[in-house]
């Protein structure tokens, strides 16, 4: 059950240009499982974030916030974090969340700071010991905006089980990229031939997660073994 608690802002740094790497330190203990979030209570509104860190680090709540163009929400996170050094939350939160090691292979699909969600996914998994196949794909617009390349290949170079694909969407505004391209759906489709037996975490926009759920779906995959926050605060329509 969620509860409000208040929070004293440890730390807040720049990754790259836009994106920011808030750390809060929770007047108490803060119990969640991996892959769920929480909210920022304003004086008139909610805004909710993905917890960055693995439940295991429960004496701090680290967040990644980018600044949406044209939202007011966006504007008043932005204000927010300028000026406070207290921060009321609402947690935890959602029922996309992984708690015990899976047995199948486990595939987390991330869109732009949807990394946030897959990186307390992947740091609890290490934390298990987990040894099944996990494999990691990163959408982003441009290179620029791989705020956790570096970690992300550390995970990979510390676990042979540990797959992990960058992606660009734009890749004419990465002239100097050499990786993967496309949607990040759609290249880790390329990487499967079999989808029966596969579990799949996915962080994005509502339109993207249910297109990629079709995609999925097409191929083979039981609409059972995906999972995403989407559902619950954006279910789909008969009609959609």
């Amino acid at each position: 059950m969620s509860k409000h608690i208040d929070c004293l802002v440890k730390s807040l740094e720049y990754y790259n240009s836009d994106t920011r790497r808030l750390v809060l330190t929770p007047e108490q203990p803060l119990h969640f499982k991996a892959g769920q979030y929480l909210e920022i209570i304003l004086p008139d509104k909610r805004c909710p974030f993905s917890i960055a860190n693995a439940p295991h680090v429960s004496d701090s709540i680290e967040l990644h916030i980018r600044p949406t163009p044209d939202s007011s929400d966006s504007d008043d996170i932005e204000h927010l974090l300028d000026t406070s050094q207290e921060i009321l939350i609402n947690a935890p939160k959602g029922d996309c969340y992984v708690e015990s090691a899976p047995d199948k292979p486990l595939i987390l699909l991330a869109a732009s700071t949807g990394i946030t969600q897959m990186k307390s996914i992947s740091e609890h998994l290490q934390h298990l010991g987990h040894r099944k196949p996990v494999y990691l794909y990163w959408g982003v617009l441009t290179h620029q905006d791989l705020y956790l390349d570096s970690l992300c290949r550390q995970w990979q170079k510390d676990n042979s089980h540990f797959h992990y694909e960058p992606v660009i969407s734009e890749p004419e505004t990465s002239p100097d990229w050499t990786g993967r391209t496309g949607l990040v759906g759609n290249v880790a489709l390329e990487d499967f031939t079999d989808l029966k037996d596969v579990t799949v975490y996915l962080g994005g926009s509502p339109g993207m997660v249910y297109a990629t759920l079709d995609t999925f779906v097409a191929r083979g995959m039981p609409p059972e073994n995906m999972f995403s926050d989407v559902f619950t605060y954006a279910p789909r329509t008969t009609n959609g």
